[in-house]
């Protein structure tokens, strides 16, 4: 299975154009954006399209869009994550929508994949939403993989079609010069690497990377017209997840 997500009910105002083209998608849940309106009216949108619908956690912290790190203490971190996955619950259920699964946003999925304490915190949290086995995590964070699947959850690994990855399996900062693509080319000659099982780090250097799933962010440039290129790719490759 080789499935393309994109995080979504973020406020950019492409969702309508990029759906048709994915297989599942991160839904914003209040954290870096999101509210009960934006979360329902982007899962009723996937159901219109068959899409794999996913809650999308982040730090509390619209300002920064949940880029930055925005941790202060345990209790504080865990009731937001709480509140988050609990209104992404309520607007599942009254939509009659199955929750396929999680993925954290921005600067908590990059600082979980470093941090295995961070990651317990964030685990104890969606322990208490049974009905979610599967979690989405970025390939090559191997003690997290790990952790999740020793408590039973089946984990994606994630790779980045717009991002440049550094030699540590993690993406190059978001403030340095060519850490996010802008051009098609660049974007699926990164794709057809993870079909092959690597990618070409920041440095020239080739690392093994096995994808469950790609993603593609809505706000990378152009994102909603080589959202349709990128799924053409996927079928003829026939591992696109449907």
């Amino acid at each position: 299975m080789f499935d393309l997500n994109c995080d979504l009910g973020e406020g950019i105002g492409n969702d309508h154009k990029i759906m048709p083209w994915i297989t599942s998608c991160n839904i914003a849940c209040g954290g870096h954006f999101g509210n009960i309106k934006t979360i329902s009216e982007t899962i009723s949108l996937a159901k219109k399209h068959n899409v794999r619908v996913g809650a999308h956690p982040s730090y509390y912290d619209h300002k920064n869009f949940g880029r930055i790190s925005a941790y202060t203490n345990r209790k504080e971190f865990q009731d937001s994550i709480r509140t988050q996955l609990d209104l992404f619950q309520e607007a599942a259920n009254e939509l009659n929508t199955r929750w396929n699964h999680i993925k954290a946003h921005g600067a908590l999925y990059n600082e979980m994949a470093k941090d295995i304490n961070l990651a317990i915190e964030y685990l104890d949290v969606i322990k208490e939403y049974p009905n979610v086995s599967i979690v989405y995590l970025p390939s090559g964070a191997s003690t997290i993989i790990d952790l999740f699947e020793s408590n039973d959850y089946e984990v994606w690994r994630e790779g980045f079609a717009d991002r440049r990855y550094e030699n540590d399996y993690s993406l190059l900062d978001r403030s340095l010069k060519g850490s996010v693509f802008s051009d098609i080319s660049e974007i699926k000659n990164q794709i057809s690497e993870f079909f092959e099982g690597e990618v070409t780090t920041i440095t020239g250097d080739k690392i093994s990377l096995e994808i469950d799933t790609v993603c593609l962010h809505s706000d990378t440039s152009n994102a909603s017209l080589y959202v349709k290129e990128l799924h053409a790719m996927m079928i003829k490759k026939g591992r696109n997840g449907e």
